[in-house]
């Protein structure tokens, strides 16, 4: 079994084929990984191959469809592909001049995957209407107790939609875990600098990436930390806005992810979110007592 399920189709048959297209190459290059050596390095260099001609006509045909719907969003939208071409281009840099390390080949791997999948069923569901665009609303400026609730829900929505699973916010005091643990902080800048941390559980994290990829998890590597990364990314980008329609200026930094037990304040308080996968805590620190 793949990683494409039928709830990703957006509806349009042209783009619901070429997005299956991208995730059997998806697959090809999960299962080369698995395999290491050199079969993995050169499925890596094929993704990127391809990556570069198919994601170009795709996004033109994608884009194409978006004018002709007359998408509210396309400008935003038109820049979360060049973007993700600048990634690929950066990548294929970063892999040539390693001789395709297996390290890098598995983060390029894990930053498609959480790329790709939250893309395909969060960001072009709305094109068709398979996923309803959130429309803004005018609300009071977000206070920083509200932080953690607007991260919370981002991350029941993108993960949610993801995994296609139900998630919900838990009551009562986030509990930190133990000393497996595995933290992926996004900074905040803006009116109110600070930071979020996701903590997942290393059973949670290790499901997590199982039900992406429909491959088995069994440790801890490179592709597992760079799809929590950009899963934490997406997240933590899309509450940001959420916190900006308000007017809190707030913008994001890049993530950075850490193993084991660490000293979290949560002094701009937090919550949990749980599914049958597990729980993920998310603690919200103010600017004057985020650790670097």
């Amino acid at each position: 079994m793949g990683m494409w399920k039928n709830s990703y189709a957006v509806g349009n048959d042209l783009i619901d084929a070429q997005h299956r297209e991208l995730f059997r190459m998806s697959d090809d290059l999960v299962e080369a990984i698995r395999k290491e050596g050199q079969a993995g390095r050169d499925a890596c260099a094929r993704a990127v191959v391809f990556l570069k001609d198919y994601v170009v006509k795709h996004f033109a045909d994608e884009e194409a469809l978006q004018a002709d719907l007359g998408y509210a969003d396309l400008v935003r939208h038109k820049k979360l592909h060049s973007d993700f071409v600048d990634t690929v281009l950066d990548y294929e840099k970063r892999l040539n001049e390693s001789k395709f390390d297996t390290k890098i080949v598995q983060q390029f791997a894990g930053k498609l995957i959480g790329w790709l999948i939250y893309h395909v069923v969060g960001e072009d569901g709305k094109i068709t209407g398979a996923v309803a665009a959130r429309v803004p609303q005018i609300a009071d400026r977000a206070t920083p107790a509200q932080f953690a609730g607007f991260f919370a829900d981002s991350a029941c929505e993108v993960l949610g939609q993801m995994l296609n699973i139900p998630f919900r916010v838990e009551e009562g005091a986030p509990v930190i875990g133990g000393i497996s643990d595995i933290s992926v902080r996004v900074g905040l800048i803006g009116d109110r600098p600070g930071a979020a941390e996701f903590v997942f559980p290393l059973v949670t994290a290790l499901r997590i990436v199982q039900s992406m990829t429909m491959v088995n998890a069994n440790d801890f590597d490179e592709m597992i930390d760079s799809a929590l990364r950009e899963i934490a990314n997406i997240i933590s980008g899309n509450a940001a806005s959420k916190i900006a329609e308000t007017g809190c200026a707030c913008d994001i930094t890049p993530p950075k992810l850490y193993r084991g037990r660490r000293s979290l304040s949560g002094t701009g308080g937090g919550k949990s979110i749980r599914c049958e996968l597990g729980v993920i805590t998310i603690l919200l620190e103010d600017g004057t007592s985020a650790t670097p």
